[in-house]
């Protein structure tokens, strides 16, 4: 009987992604520094493509990258702008400037996201910056929270790392079941039941959301984000919610923008979340420039985050996240999401063909076609006559025999079998010149499923490569 998702002990569930890791490392190891493999039509291929990583490879606006040349040399001769010494706008726990720049451009969606939704206007004051990472932010809001023997309740497709940054206070993550079809959405009776099970239990926390999605990202109407925010509005509980995402997606409407009526008044979800968010995926920031931010409209939630965070700014890096954002246009921002947009399209359009040529539905992909990622569930009765039981053991035959580094969807919370692939930009590390990185990792694709149609179990795979089977969990 399958073990359901709500119900992995944490243990096995921390396991999965240091499993993985690890497993990468040692797949690596057997394959050599220069591994070969094959794609259709006699097709062969060099190294290992990563399609794991997160970020979108594209260039920071030019506007952007010209503020941040000026700003580095601001700060190299030292000529620095005179407000540069204000202790307010720069000061070193919480930069006044960034706040605000914050709350104007990260977090703009909130306010008026679409026509039907008056949205929250954030203020500065409902704001927290961390140099850096948001990350530590989100750590940080777990922390306000967290109780020995606690849990946060998670809808299944959350981030691949967020359950290490989680245990570590002590508390445990439990799914609660998506949809079952392909829209991979949060299922709110679903969340209900599950809220209502460890409210019962006495050992409820909060709820963790990532939204507008990470692996998955999903297209909700207006009505069914209301039915979402109405059942965690009745559950009462404090709700965050990683929106890293955001600006990457067209139309996402912020469920912290939403209000729910009740028979004790009108509700706000801002004031019972934290939303937190970056500068290093829409905006392209990087090292020094990125910036992490958090909101809310609950103060003392925010005054707890504040008391526990000791990231300290320098004035240099305010300075360079400051022109950073500052000169990040909406045009820039725009001009992303028709690229990001424009590959996933073609990686639709490959995967569709693929299905078309071995007279199969044998990928199929969930979710939107919004985002920087993929998300897609292989054929059950084909994984299980190749001997894929589990999806980590997906993730290791895509790699070891195709080449292809990708996310496993037990690392989110997901039993599904299927990976989380990044199609705006895939990337060879030995590559001296761009490629058609996305083609090919399709065509790699594409062969690996007629050596499995034609035969190829994983077991054998492993054995063809003499790599070293993955140990069975104790």
């Amino acid at each position: 009987m399958t073990e359901p998702t709500a119900l992995w002990s944490r243990a096995k569930r921390l396991s999965l992604a240091n499993r993985s890791d690890e497993r990468k490392k040692t797949a690596r190891a057997f394959l050599g520094e220069h591994p070969v493999f094959r794609g259709t039509h006699g097709r062969v291929y060099q190294g290992v493509i990563d399609a794991y990583h997160g970020e979108t490879e594209l260039a920071m606006d030019t506007a952007a990258a010209a503020a941040l040349d000026a700003a580095w040399r601001e700060l190299m001769t030292g000529a620095q702008p005179e407000e540069y010494w204000n202790g307010w706008l720069y000061d070193k726990r919480q930069p006044t400037l960034l706040r605000k720049l914050a709350a104007e451009r990260l977090f703009q969606r909130l306010h008026r996201p679409v026509a039907t939704v008056p949205g929250v206007r954030v203020a500065p004051e409902e704001v927290l910056v961390c140099p850096y990472s948001s990350t530590i932010l989100l750590e940080e809001a777990v922390a306000t929270v967290a109780r020995p023997g606690g849990v946060l309740v998670a809808p299944e497709g959350y981030y691949k790392s967020a359950e290490e940054h989680i245990v570590k206070f002590g508390l445990s993550l439990v799914t609660s079941p998506a949809t079952p079809d392909r829209s991979f959405k949060i299922d709110p009776r679903a969340l209900a039941r599950t809220l209502e099970q460890h409210a019962h239990q006495g050992d409820l926390c909060g709820v963790m959301l990532t939204l507008p999605g990470n692996p998955v990202v999903g297209d909700y109407t207006v009505a069914e984000l209301t039915e979402i925010a109405r059942v965690l509005v009745d559950a009462d509980v404090p709700i965050i919610c990683d929106m890293s995402f955001d600006l990457l997606v067209d139309n996402h409407l912020p469920l912290a923008a939403l209000t729910v009526d009740t028979a004790a008044g009108p509700v706000r979800l801002y004031d019972r979340m934290v939303c937190i968010t970056g500068n290093s995926k829409a905006f392209n920031a990087f090292g020094p420039c990125k910036v992490g931010a958090i909101c809310s409209g609950d103060a003392r939630w925010l005054t707890a985050v504040r008391d526990r965070l000791r990231v300290s700014f320098q004035r240099e890096t305010t300075h360079l996240v400051r022109a950073t954002i500052e000169h990040t246009t909406e045009d820039y921002l725009a001009a992303n999401r028709r690229y990001l947009n424009d590959q996933v399209e073609a990686a639709y359009r490959m995967l569709t063909d693929i299905n078309t040529r071995c007279g199969a539905e044998l990928l199929r992909p969930l979710g939107s076609r919004q985002g920087m990622f993929m998300t897609v569930e292989f054929d059950a009765e084909l994984m299980a006559t190749a001997g894929v039981r589990e999806p980590y053991e997906l993730e290791d035959l895509l790699l070891t025999v195709a080449g292809i580094d990708s996310v496993a969807l037990d690392r989110t919370g997901s039993r599904r079998l299927g990976v989380r692939l990044n199609v705006a930009a895939p990337r060879r590390h030995q590559d001296a010149e761009p490629t058609d990185l996305l083609g090919e990792l399709f065509d790699r694709l594409e062969h690996l499923l007629h050596r499995l149609r034609a035969g190829l179990s994983y077991p054998d795979a492993l054995g063809e490569l003499r790599i070293p089977a993955i140990p069975v969990a104790s």
